[in-house]
């Protein structure tokens, strides 16, 4: 069996690491394999000028995706493929039916039919939205306020950091920060169940919600920002509430423990 793809990392929806995207072209340039680069978080780094070097080499992609509900401030439901190769992307879905044929004039001679570009026969009017947010608000506007996420991003893991309570679980690339409620008296293998118990705690007071993931096979809350209207105060709010949850958490696991 052979290789003929490799996909790198601009932003993983789990910490927003990312993969050295120029190392990853060499290699397939060597070895004649389609590089693809799945951006979900950080292709839109690339509209600032602060933020660019971080996803470097992703302009040599053959082929980049890239979600515009996380960093276009979008309703769900939307992202974008792009393909460098016009022509091996129509080969790869082309096809020929007698219920598709293209005609010389008429409402479609001239267009781009969606039929050879993807498995649908059609697609529906996502890009809308796209379009409209664009036209309203300026790309300055999006780099501004997802300059504004990173920062906010690396705060949270600095307040993080300065607590004895509390642990980073993984490197702050973008916008993204992993976590833990760390108390010293806890054992590491009741640490996924207590952060677990915490977060659905966390979620039931209406403080703040988090989403949560594994890592290394331990339990994390994960903060992704992607909200134009988050503010510094709200992430002191969440780090407060996670602390004195946790410690509320902790005294009942004692509990069960005695």
């Amino acid at each position: 069996m052979r290789p003929f793809c490799v996909v790198g990392n601009a932003g993983t929806v789990s910490t927003g690491a990312i993969d050295d995207l120029r190392a990853i072209r060499r290699i397939c340039q060597q070895e004649q394999l389609w590089f693809h680069v799945d951006g979900a978080f950080g292709a839109l780094a690339r509209l600032s000028n602060d933020l660019r070097g971080l996803v470097e080499g992703i302009e040599e992609a053959d082929s980049l995706a890239f979600d515009l509900h996380k960093w276009m401030y979008l309703p769900f439901d939307v992202g974008c493929v792009l393909v460098r190769d016009a022509q091996a992307h129509r080969n790869a879905f082309a096809h020929q039916q007698s219920y598709l044929t293209a005609m010389e004039r008429g409402v479609i001679a001239g267009g781009l039919p969606f039929a050879d570009r993807g498995i649908e026969l059609t697609r529906s009017f996502r890009a809308l939205k796209v379009w409209m947010s664009l036209k309203a608000h300026g790309v300055k506007t999006f780099r501004k306020l997802i300059e504004q996420n990173v920062e906010q991003a690396r705060y949270l893991a600095g307040l993080l950091d300065s607590r004895p309570e509390t642990e980073l679980l993984a490197d702050v690339a973008l916008n993204v920060v992993c976590f833990r409620y760390r108390p010293v008296e806890v054992a590491e293998e009741r640490l996924n169940e207590l952060n677990r118990e915490l977060l659905m705690r966390l979620e039931e007071s209406g403080i703040a919600v988090v989403s949560s993931t594994v890592l290394e096979g331990k339990f994390a809350l994960r903060a992704a920002i992607v909200n134009h209207r988050s503010r510094k105060e709200d992430f002191q709010m969440l780090v407060d509430a996670v602390i004195k949850i946790g410690a509320t958490v902790e005294r009942d696991f004692c509990k069960k423990s005695l």
